[in-house]
This record gives C-alpha cells, sequence and structure tokens, in this order.
C-alpha cells in the first residue's frame, strides 16, 4: 500500500526528466505511487517515462492532450490513491530521504501541510551543481514559525512565506474535504499560486520545517516563468483566487489586504520578466489594481517593505516611465553581461553578495562561475552556494569570463593590477554594472 502519491506533471522536459525520475524512485521510503501525467509532450518525454513505467511498478503514466498545467494536475490528484500527497516538478529533484522524513513529521504532528526549505540550483557547462539554500521564511521575524504547528488565521505572516507548492507534503483527505484543485485556465501560468492560497487559508494544521529536501532549477529557460507572451496570466490568476475568498463567505473577509499584498508583489515581480512591448500595459494595470483595492478598503500599506512602497509610489507617479526604468535597467544589464557565458565575481563580502543578488532578477546569476579572492584564508569554501576560489585557480576562464570586481574603492586599483597580472581582459566594477 503506497504512503505518498507522488504527482509529476510532464510537458516537454526530455533533457532533465530521467534526473527528477531517477531522485524519485530512490526515495528511502519505498511506499510509493508515482503519477506522471504527459501533457501531451511533442519530444522524448512521453517515451522517457513508458520505459522507466516499465522498469518500477510503482510509476503509472498517464498520456493526454495538452490542456495545461492546472488540468495535469488535477488529473493526478483525483487518481491519487494514498494518504499523502506530494508534487515534483519534472525539470527538479528530490533528496532521497525527503518523504522518508515529511510523512514521519506530517504523522507525528497530525498536519494537514508539512513544508521544507529548498535549495535552488542549475548546472554549469563542467556539470558541477551550484546549489544555494532557501528559506520558506526569509526573514529573521518569521523563524518562530519554524518547528511549530499553526493555523494562518493566527499567524497571517505566514503568507510571507516562498509560494512553493512543492516543497513538502499535503494530507490527500485534508485537499478532498476542503475540495481543493488548480484552475484549470487552458495555456495559463502562476496555477499553482491558486492551489497554494486555498491550502494556506483551509488547512487547520500547517507545519515548517527548517530542513531542505528539494532541489528546484532555476537554468530550465523553457520554464513557464520565462514565457513573456503570457503577459498577464498572473493577474488572472489573482481574479480566480478572489473567487476562493468570495465563496468562502465571511470567512475570507479577513485575507482580501493580503491577497492585493500578494497580488501586487507578484505583478511587480513579472514585470521585470514581460516582453518589452507589454510592461508599460502591464504597469497600468498594477496602478489600477491598487487604486481600486485602495478605494475598496483592502489595501493595507503596513504589508509592504519600505523598499516595495518606493517601487508602488514611484510606479503611481507615472507607470510610463516606471516601465521604462525597469526596461532599461534589464537591457543595460544585458547589454553588458549578455556576450558572456560564465561570470566571476571579484569579492567574497557585501559587495559581492549584492551584485549576486542583483543578478538573480532574469535569473542572470545561473552565468556566475565563482566569487574570486585573492586569498582564501578568512573566506569561506562556499557563498550561497557558489565556490570561492583564488583567483589564481580560475585562470583558464581568463578568456571567457568576466570579471565584475566587487570591493570598495580602496581595493579597486590592486584588484585591477592582479586581474591583468593573470591575464583576465574582460572585466568591470560593480559600479559600472550599477550605472553610478
Amino acid at each position: 500500500m503506497a504512503k505518498v502519491s507522488v504527482i509529476i506533471p510532464v510537458y516537454n522536459i526530455e533533457k532533465y526528466l530521467r534526473e527528477c525520475l531517477n531522485s524519485v524512485r530512490r526515495q528511502t521510503l519505498e511506499e510509493l505511487e508515482i503519477i506522471c501525467i504527459d501533457d501531451g509532450s511533442t519530444d522524448s518525454s512521453g517515451s522517457i517515462l513508458d520505459d522507466y513505467a516499465k522498469k518500477d511498478r510503482r510509476i503509472h503514466v498517464i498520456h493526454k492532450i495538452n490542456e495545461g498545467y492546472g488540468k495535469a494536475m488535477n488529473t493526478g490528484l483525483k487518481i491519487a490513491t494514498a494518504p499523502y500527497v506530494g508534487i515534483v516538478e519534472s525539470d527538479d529533484r528530490i533528496a532521497s530521504n525527503m518523504y522518508e522524513f515529511l510523512v514521519q513529521r506530517i504523522e507525528q504532528e497530525k498536519a494537514d501541510i508539512v513544508k521544507a526549505d529548498f535549495y535552488e540550483f542549475y548546472n554549469d557547462e563542467e556539470g558541477t551543481y551550484i546549489e544555494e539554500y532557501v528559506r520558506l521564511l526569509p526573514s529573521e521575524a518569521l523563524q518562530g514559525l519554524y518547528e511549530k504547528t499553526f493555523n494562518i488565521r493566527e499567524n497571517k505572516d505566514a503568507f510571507r512565506s516562498y509560494l512553493a507548492t512543492w516543497s513538502g507534503l499535503y494530507s490527500r483527505d485534508f485537499l478532498l474535504r476542503a475540495n481543493i484543485l488548480y484552475n484549470e485556465t487552458p495555456g495559463a501560468s502562476y496555477q499553482d499560486q491558486g492551489f497554494w492560497l486555498q491550502t494556506m487559508i483551509k488547512a487547520q494544521r500547517i507545519h515548517f520545517v527548517n530542513k531542505a529536501f528539494y532541489y528546484y532549477r532555476i537554468d530550465n529557460h523553457n520554464s513557464s516563468m520565462y514565457d513573456k507572451g503570457k503577459v498577464f496570466a498572473v493577474r488572472n490568476e489573482y481574479c480566480y483566487m478572489r473567487k476562493i475568498l468570495e465563496d468562502m463567505g465571511e470567512a475570507g473577509d479577513e485575507y482580501y489586504s493580503w491577497l492585493n499584498y500578494l497580488k501586487i508583489s507578484s505583478c511587480l515581480t513579472s514585470l521585470s520578466r514581460v516582453a518589452d512591448p507589454y510592461k508599460k500595459s502591464l504597469a497600468e494595470c498594477i496602478k489600477k489594481d491598487i487604486w481600486e483595492a485602495a478605494e475598496s478598503e483592502e489595501l493595507d500599506a503596513s504589508l509592504f517593505y519600505n523598499g516595495q512602497r518606493a517601487e508602488l509610489f514611484s510606479l503611481i507617479a507615472s507607470p510610463g516611465a516606471y516601465s521604462k526604468g525597469v526596461m532599461e535597467k534589464r537591457k543595460r544589464q544585458e547589454r553588458l553581461l549578455g556576450d558572456y557565458d560564465k561570470i566571476i565575481l571579484y569579492g567574497a563580502g557585501k559587495i559581492g553578495r549584492m551584485v549576486q543578488c542583483m543578478l538573480k532578477e532574469g535569473r542572470l546569476n545561473t552565468k556566475i562561475k565563482s566569487f574570486a579572492v585573492t586569498e582564501t584564508e578568512n573566506n569561506p569554501p562556499v557563498l550561497s552556494g557558489i565556490p570561492v576560489k583564488q583567483i589564481r585557480e580560475l585562470t583558464k576562464y581568463r578568456e571567457k569570463a568576466l570579471i565584475i570586481i566587487c570591493v570598495g574603492k580602496k581595493y579597486m586599483s590592486e584588484i585591477d593590477m592582479i586581474l591583468e597580472k593573470n591575464g583576465f581582459k574582460n572585466r568591470m566594477t560593480y559600479k559600472e554594472l550599477l550605472n553610478e
């Protein structure tokens, strides 16, 4: 009898699919039902699934016409039979003990949901995994929610947790009782957000674990999160999420301000990803959403951090100027960095970390090969998942890599001389990248 039904939605992912399936098959908890939904793949994904099903009786493959992520996930949920449900995206992978640990925890806590931290990862051309630990609860103020069982009504700050549906485990009985399914809008994106909201507001017992088991790939540029054509999909999903609250009647009233916070934050993030011709239109829609939320008294400005409020004031003042600024910033980065497959950040201090975080916008951080230092003494071997190496260890990349000098003004000249001596021709300062 299966303990966990693992649902894997699959669409044209032949490059990464075997790695994903292998990680699920190698779980220390063997009592699995592995449900693979082939959503009309046109590459070899379907045949790969069939081959694996022949080797492992736990794998069940459903081939269907392409109807979108939400429909694929609902297909899997409706045929799942195990008491617990897990979700694995087909370009990701999981640690071998993930489900053994999470089953123990969900049963121990009698929880509806157990969620864990995760890793963001990518591969460089040499096959090395670069992995960064990501907390579900990024703020220090939220750390008290780890390792306790709570519900969202008593701890609404849990809405600030990462919108990850796949890093945990769900009670199937809970999903059935609460009638939780995905939005099935064909061709849409962001459909995991409506599922996430339903599970968070309808669960009586939620438990967050400060361990990581799930590896979330960030270098698959065919992922829907990079689809610049799906301009307003995020806003459409929030219309669906609003309907969820409306259907709850008075019980949903206390969540509208948080829904608007989540919607506006998600739209701001999407603004940097959509194609340039649509940026101004999306910015104008965000402004409209802000005013409508304010007029209906569903906007709580205190939920936004200071930096977010500053962004919103700028956008409200002029959606056109704001979207133009976003576009110019992105174009500048692409112009400076686009010709390089590898980036080395010289400096493993606060400035280097700041530049790494900045490059996460647009996932340009997947080009980072290493942090470089003059001497490794007093430096960690790894910083944010990225190796820290002496600059002389990296000379094999001097022809192809771009060096971004991430140190204060006092050390700029010294570092520049070291790079010149070691033959690194392609270099710039972090201030040049920031246009300062």
